[in-house]
């Protein structure tokens, strides 16, 4: 098999490292309470492998955007006992989430399946003539939720979405840029734990997940998969 041009990697690159997100769940041990609020900041980091990985060639700082760190804050309110809403932002995206409980079991130790339907949008902003663009998708996490005596949290469970990118994105380095839209699919688990006292927890939370894009950039087209790691750590105060 003949080995693929140089210029079509660096197209798959720059459109893979536009459609990437590092958008974490931070489920937590519960929903948030009803007329209370859940401020956190913290950060975030997207690790891809496989055919997903940044390509050698590719200008750092574009790449960076896929797969770095970024800055992550949060704000949930509480609706009613078992309902809350909440946004999340998350380098140049947003996300607005509706979180609910299940099954809730009450004693020292608080378990709960908790479920949200998260809708995100996101910026993709010009570096170095690379082209800009929108990103857009839904985030589905499902996790079983438990609260040790307020101390400490767990969570564990899946995590399924879709995430879908349109804009213009330089063909290759240094070139001309054309249209591009792409349209993925993820699927995998996350596990969580914090830990703290009273009003104050820190956490750290990871997702594993095998994500599958299709899309077409300029009169190319675009098909690669592979295994993504989602760490994130933070910092919660209940208000």
């Amino acid at each position: 098999m003949r080995p693929a041009p140089l210029g079509w990697l660096l197209s798959a690159a720059l459109l893979l490292s536009g459609c990437a997100s590092a958008v974490p769940a931070w489920s937590g041990g519960s929903t948030t309470p009803k007329q209370r609020t859940d401020v956190a900041l913290g950060g975030a980091a997207r690790v891809p492998t496989g055919e997903l990985r940044d390509l050698e060639g590719l200008p750092q700082r574009r790449a960076a955007q896929g797969g770095g760190v970024v800055p992550v804050g949060m704000l949930r309110r509480g609706l009613t006992r078992h309902l809350d809403v909440g946004l999340m932002v998350a380098g140049t995206d947003a996300r607005l989430e509706l979180r609910g409980e299940l099954g809730v079991e009450e004693g020292s130790t608080r378990s709960a399946w908790v479920w949200a339907v998260a809708p995100q949008v996101g910026w993709i902003p010009e570096e170095d003539g690379s082209g800009s663009g929108t990103r857009f998708g839904l985030d589905l996490p499902f996790v079983r939720a438990m609260d040790f005596g307020g101390v400490y949290d767990v969570w564990f469970g899946l995590r399924v979405g879709a995430e879908g990118v349109t804009g213009d994105f330089a063909l290759e380095e240094g070139g001309a840029a054309a249209g591009a839209s792409a349209f993925g699919l993820r699927a995998g688990g996350l596990v969580g734990l914090a830990a703290g006292f009273r009003r104050v927890h820190a956490f750290l939370e990871v997702t594993v997940a095998y994500e599958r894009w299709w899309g077409s950039h300029g009169e190319r087209s675009l098909d690669r998969g592979g295994a993504v790691l989602l760490p994130a750590f933070g910092l919660r105060v209940r208000l």
